[in-house]
């Protein structure tokens, strides 16, 4: 028991009643309340807050930028001028998602000598740094065309939302149809007009006021500035695909991520789309779950690796097709969601539009692959040609819109009498509410084919899809239909779609161009 008493009295000293420890505790104590020291601890203290003003400082200073706003203008053609909006001098223009948000009502009358983007609603807006005299660039000039400005550098004060480019010598001139007076003229003679063109321009403006802060679109349209504000949001979750879908309407308005009114959105875009792409044995997967996407971005980045022959796209544009030809499935020749399957005629749609674009932007596709697609139109198809299925010969006119313009890609002849009979037995049906995809197809196949449906065929759907644009608060400027077969993707991929189709005059490209016919793989 005392040797208890004397251990717990030992345990409950103090720690400052040992000899030893005592004197260093001392020390410390004095040198932390020294003066010299005090004096040096508040000189630190006034240091880093100094420090940490003037870094604030110089992060706003670098970043701090002017913008230099896109506005889009009311254009008389009858007389040949162009008046600026009124009460529009001196205005502050806002971002086109802000616009959109305010937006509550848009004219649908439009007469045949003006194009109306419009009232306040419209006349705006994308932030455009550097982008010389952006007025005159938004501005589709039918009467009186313009030359395509001069290709600017992305800034580099934002490396990781732009792209760094490589100039080429030359760039393919079978894009020019899309810059321009050449797009004037197009729209001109091959049946467009100022209404279609502003639906054009309004939707492009809500793609852009859709975009994600990573520079992706996504279907379901989250993690953008809508914030519910627009319906129908679509379920595929491929952001490979739905960022390829988005940026194809942009590129066939003639901005690339080198020049154009949405510059530095395309340029977003792509370094997103690169961001995504998984080195594989098969070569580069922009899959992200489906072969939509990989045929999509495949064929965005032909697109732009032929309106700019900047080889920063070479690499990856190389790894893509080498993808697409390793997913092929051998015994049908087609392509279907994942590599091997079955193929179905849409996804090889995909894959063969991209496939055409890179070989008229310059790049190398292989042509087993080719004669593998011929395989697989043959086995989809029924009444000599005129007519396919989705994976049986059993029609119907969406597919069949499919297969009679990738037969023509593939080596048919435009007057050849299967494909006469088949675009003539689709096109008198007329545009629907449950037809885009359809509708798609069917503007390129007749124009690529000068069939003498066309000029009939073109005005109702250009007038319907005119019509059909939502006009109201955060849905200004897109469309969304009742149709199956792209019900997944929403109303980004039906917006993106209807622009395309609404494009397709001086989209004379890698796939829509008579050119594309006649050029073999």
């Amino acid at each position: 028991m005392l040797r208890t008493h004397t251990l717990d009295r030992i345990c409950l000293e103090p720690k400052n009643s040992s000899p030893l420890i005592a004197p260093q505790a001392t020390a410390i104590e004095r040198f932390v309340q020294h003066p010299a020291v005090r004096s040096g601890y508040a000189s630190l203290v006034l240091h880093v807050i100094l420090l940490v003003l003037l870094a604030l400082f110089a992060i706003e200073s670098r970043w701090k930028r002017s913008r230099s706003p896109l506005v889009i203008e009311i254009l008389s053609i009858g007389n040949g001028q162009q008046d600026s909006p009124a009460g529009m001098e001196g205005v502050e223009f806002i971002e086109a998602a802000s616009i959109l948000e305010e937006a509550t009502s848009m004219p649908t009358d439009v007469t045949e000598n003006q194009i109306v983007v419009t009232d306040s609603t419209l006349s705006e807006i994308i932030e455009t740094p550097d982008f010389p005299d952006p007025t005159l660039s938004a501005t589709i000039l039918l009467e009186k065309g313009t030359e395509a400005a001069t290709p600017l550098a992305p800034s580099p004060s934002q490396p990781h939302s732009t792209l760094t480019t490589h100039k080429a010598a030359v760039r393919s001139p079978a894009f020019d149809a899309r810059r321009g007076r050449a797009r004037g003229d197009a729209v001109r003679a091959r049946g467009g007009s100022p209404a279609s063109e502003a639906a054009v321009e309004r939707g492009l403006a809500w793609l852009a006021a859709h975009q994600s802060v990573d520079g992706s679109w996504r279907c379901d349209l989250s993690d953008c500035r809508c914030n519910g504000a627009c319906s129908n949001p679509g379920t595929i979750s491929s952001t490979t695909a739905s960022t390829a879908i988005a940026l194809l309407p942009f590129l066939g308005a003639g901005s690339t991520h080198q020049e154009g009114p949405y510059r530095e959105t395309v340029s977003r875009g792509f370094y997103y789309l690169f961001s995504r792409m998984q080195s594989t044995p098969r070569g580069g997967d922009f899959c992200e779950g489906t072969l939509y996407g990989q045929g999509l971005a495949m064929l965005a980045m032909a697109e732009a690796y032929g309106m700019t022959s900047d080889e920063a796209f070479t690499p990856y544009a190389e790894a893509a097709i080498r993808y697409i030809e390793t997913s092929q499935d051998l015994h049908t020749g087609g392509w279907r969601y994942l590599p091997g399957q079955a193929g179905d005629i849409t996804v090889t749609g995909w894959q063969l539009a991209a496939l055409k674009s890179a070989r008229l932007a310059g790049l190398a596709v292989p042509s087993p692959t080719i004669e593998g697609v011929v395989r697989f139109l043959d086995r989809v198809s029924s009444a000599d040609g005129s007519a396919y299925g989705y994976r049986t010969p059993s029609a119907k006119p969406s597919t069949s819109a499919i297969g009679l313009l990738s037969r023509m890609y593939t080596g048919w002849p435009a007057d050849h009498k299967s494909i006469q009979r088949g675009l003539l037995r689709i096109a008198a049906e007329g545009p629907s509410e449950t037809s885009l995809y359809r509708d798609f197809y069917l503007s390129q196949a007749l124009l690529q084919a000068n069939h003498h449906s066309w000029k009939r065929w073109n005005a109702r759907t250009r007038d319907f899809l005119v019509s059909r644009q939502h006009l109201r608060h955060h849905e200004t400027g897109s469309w969304f239909f009742q149709d199956s077969d792209i019900a997944p993707g929403g109303r980004l991929a039906h917006t993106a779609l209807a622009i395309l189709t609404l494009e397709v005059y001086y989209r004379v490209l890698p796939i829509y161009g008579a050119d594309a016919i006649v050029d073999e793989f």
